[in-house]
């Protein structure tokens, strides 16, 4: 979602990152470039200023560190602000148990689906939830849910078209006899003007008392996010947020505005279409991704859930020892596609631009289309690709250029000096090596090495 404003960000740092000196004049014009980007990004104008206030003010007269370049204390001021706009901390949900938690939204906003995301997410850490079919309006809304519980293997509690309040109260006393301990609502998608349906809503909420109530947005909608917040509100008194749709072209004016323009913390967010792409929202690492300062967190978190452990071992003892081959390569890209949408390009430093132009999925999927080419025998002894005819016919496999190929035995050419060398080195020669590796190439190598 926020590709097109960390590459704006990007360039204004990159230029500010040149000056020896900060003073007034350069300072501003870096702002009104920074003010610029985020009202692009559909961040609300009065939002934006007082923003742009607070890195003034701070800004001028900073003391300048020696060994500290005057345009990384400008990123620092910015980052920490950034993550103040975006709600400063982490927000919990809340410890009660059992939890009720109401998922409300407009029609549209996929707040089905984020219900059955949230109640994965919720049983991966060890919680018994269930889901309640309270959308007795949408046509098949019921059957949806049902089919979403079972794919998680989540019961859902469904009784037909019949009043929300029946379905609430044959719902508490079925998810107590489970041994439920969070019980989510998925209720009607409304228009926020929609008075009988508002009304509804409201009944709902005294009945079962819900200590959480989320409410599920489009984060495509941009400032009008923060209109359709204020007024669910001021009716239910919302505890959260749930962004769904980052994943998208969003410019990121939801995400930026909400925490100060209505209070509400984001709690999580929808990074994907798949049940599993769903997060908790932490505003710290948000702010290091639009800086395009990466999320190594985020990153080790996901592999730790998505890569099987003994075969990342393997592969690691087989890369530091230097017997490592094409298969062990090939291995290692099924391992990094399992992270999911756009690969672990989101979360690197120094890696926006490559999801724009060829990207890294795009390079994985190259080198993919070289491995699977190959004989298992060639993939185990690289030696054998000294053969002009052997790299021929794997090109043409690969439906790729001689040129491409060479450029890819390159790139685990590359991977392997890089382990050799990290095998050797002391602690403190290691700290240069993975500094150097981590801003200067992919992990697949050298970044510029198929651009045309």
């Amino acid at each position: 979602m926020f590709e097109v404003l960390s590459d704006r960000f990007s360039k204004i740092f990159s230029s500010l990152s040149k000056k020896n000196n900060l003073n007034e004049h350069n300072i501003a014009d870096a702002l009104a470039d920074v003010k610029k980007a985020l009202l692009a990004s559909d961040v609300a104008f009065g939002i934006v200023k007082d923003f742009i206030d607070e890195i003034k003010n701070e800004c001028i007269g900073q003391k300048i560190f020696q060994n500290v370049k005057p345009g990384q204390q400008v990123v620092k001021i910015v980052y920490d602000k950034l993550i103040e706009i975006l709600g400063g901390e982490e927000s919990q949900l809340n410890s009660q148990r059992p939890l009720n938690v109401m998922m409300i939204g407009l029609q549209g906003s996929g707040k089905t689906t984020a219900s059955a995301k949230l109640a994965l997410w919720l049983k991966s850490k060890g919680e018994h939830p269930a889901l309640v079919a309270c959308d007795i309006y949408r046509p098949a809304a019921i059957d949806q849910l049902k089919i979403l519980g079972e794919q998680i293997d989540v019961p859902v509690f469904a009784y037909g078209p019949i009043p929300v309040k029946e379905i609430a109260e044959k719902a508490m006393r079925d998810a107590k006899k489970a041994n439920c301990t969070v019980i989510i609502y998925d209720t009607a998608g409304r228009l926020q003007i929609d008075e009988p349906l508002v009304n509804e809503i409201k009944e709902l909420k005294a009945q079962i008392q819900p200590q959480e109530i989320l409410l599920v947005l489009d984060g495509a909608l941009g400032q009008e996010a923060v209109n359709v917040s204020k007024t669910f509100n001021e009716a239910l008194a919302l505890t959260g947020v749930i962004l769904t749709k980052l994943d998208g072209d969003a410019k990121g004016g939801a995400a930026l505005s909400m925490k100060r323009a209505v209070n509400l913390p984001i709690k999580f967010s929808g990074i994907g279409e798949k049940l599993e792409d769903f997060e908790k929202f932490y505003p710290d690492r948000m702010a290091s991704r639009i800086l395009g300062m990466g999320d190594i967190v985020s990153l080790v978190e996901k592999a730790k859930e998505e890569m099987d452990e003994n075969t990342v071992e393997s592969l690691t003892h087989r890369l530091m020892s230097g017997d490592f081959n094409f298969d062990d390569f090939l291995a290692q890209i099924q391992q990094m596609k399992k992270l999911g949408n756009r690969g672990i390009s989101k979360w690197l430093p120094n890696m926006a631009m490559l999801q724009n132009a060829n990207g890294y999925d795009e390079e994985m999927k190259r080198c993919e289309s070289f491995l699977l080419s190959m004989t298992k025998q060639e993939r185990q002894h690289p030696n054998l690709l000294n053969s002009s005819y052997r790299r021929a016919r794997i090109t043409k496999g690969a439906g790729r250029t001689i040129s491409d190929f060479n450029k890819f035995v390159k790139r685990f050419q590359m991977m392997k000096k890089f382990a050799q060398k990290l095998k050797n080195a002391d602690a403190r020669k290691l700290r240069g090596l993975l500094d150097s590796f981590a801003g200067n190439s992919s992990f697949l190598g050298n970044q510029n090495l198929f651009k045309k």
